[in-house]
C-alpha cells in the first residue's frame, strides 16, 4: 500500500475532475447516476474519498455524509476543505478492504469511486465488497467504480507506443496489472478490470445489479473536440451522453465503468 500512498500523496483530485470537459463529464455522469439516492438525510458513505470532490458534494446536498481515505494528505485536505466550506461530514483515515469503525447494517449508499483502481488481488477485491455489504442497510445501494483493461490498452496504442509490447498486453489482459519498469507509477499501482468480472464480483458479493454505465463512453477518443466545446456545446453534448451510456456496447471501450447494484438481503 505504501506505493499507492505514495502516487497519491500531493495529488489533486479535484482538479483532475474538473480541468477539461472530458473529465467533468466523468464527475457530471456519476452524479447523474447517484442523483436518485442522494436525498436529504440519507446516510452515504464513500470509500476512497480522495480530497473529497464527492463526499463534499454529498453533504452540501443534505445527505449525512462520511468519509474514508487510505492516504493521510488527502485526509488532511479533505478536513481542512470541509472546515473551511462549514461542512459537517464524518471523516475518517482507513483501507476500503477494513473499516471495522462503521458499523453494519448503518448506511443507505455506499459509494465506492477509485479503491477498485488498485487492489491487485481478488482477496482484496472481494473484500472491499464484503465490507460494503456489511455497512449497508438491508437494501442499501452500492455504487462501484472501475477502469477498463481494453481502454488501456488503446491508451497504449495510443499515447505509450514503448508500452505495445506481447509481454506488456498479454499480462494486462490477462491479469489487469501492468507491473512493467517502462510503465509510469500509476499505471504499476493500478489494478485494470473488465465489465463482465466486475458484474459476477459484485453478484457473488450478494448484490442485484441496477444499472452498469459508461461513464465516458467513447469520449475519451474524441477528447481534442470535447475539450474545446464551448460551455454550451459541452452541456449538449453531456445530455446525450447521459441518454446514451448505458449501451452495452460502450462498456469496454469506456475509460471508466460505474456499476450500481443492490444489497440483496441474507
Amino acid at each position: 500500500m505504501q506505493g499507492l500512498i505514495a502516487q497519491y500523496t500531493d495529488a489533486n483530485e479535484d482538479s483532475r475532475l474538473t480541468r477539461q470537459f472530458i473529465a467533468q463529464m466523468e464527475f457530471d455522469t456519476t452524479m447523474d447516476v447517484l442523483e436518485a439516492y442522494l436525498v436529504p438525510e440519507v446516510k452515504v458513505i464513500e470509500l476512497g474519498a480522495a480530497t473529497g470532490r464527492y463526499s463534499l458534494n454529498f453533504a452540501k446536498m443534505g445527505c449525512d455524509t462520511t468519509a474514508v481515505e487510505l492516504v493521510p494528505d488527502q485526509v488532511n485536505i479533505l478536513r481542512r476543505k470541509a472546515k473551511d466550506q462549514g461542512l459537517t461530514l464524518s471523516i475518517h483515515e482507513g483501507n476500503a478492504c477494513s473499516v471495522p469503525f462503521i458499523e453494519s447494517n448503518s448506511h443507505d449508499l455506499c459509494v465506492i469511486l477509485g479503491p477498485l483502481y488498485h487492489l491487485h488481488t481478488q482477496e482484496l477485491r472481494e473484500q472491499a465488497i464484503t465490507e460494503a455489504y456489511r455497512i449497508l442497510k438491508p437494501n442499501g445501494v452500492l455504487a462501484i467504480a472501475y477502469i477498463s483493461r481494453y481502454f488501456v490498452a488503446g491508451m497504449f496504442a495510443q499515447q505509450y507506443p514503448e508500452l505495445v509490447t506481447p509481454e506488456v498486453l498479454s499480462t494486462l489482459l490477462e491479469s489487469g496489472l501492468v507491473p512493467t519498469p517502462l510503465a509510469d507509477s500509476f499505471f504499476n499501482v493500478g489494478y485494470f478490470a473488465t465489465p463482465t468480472e466486475v458484474e459476477t464480483l459484485i453478484t457473488a458479493g450478494g448484490f442485484s445489479t441496477l444499472r452498469h454505465v459508461a461513464t465516458d463512453g467513447f469520449n475519451r477518443y474524441i477528447s481534442s473536440g470535447v475539450n474545446n466545446f464551448t460551455t454550451e456545446q459541452y452541456q449538449t453534448w453531456l445530455n446525450y451522453h447521459l441518454k446514451t451510456c448505458d449501451e452495452p456496447s460502450l462498456l469496454g471501450a469506456s475509460n471508466h465503468g460505474l456499476l450500481l447494484a443492490r444489497k440483496i438481503n441474507e
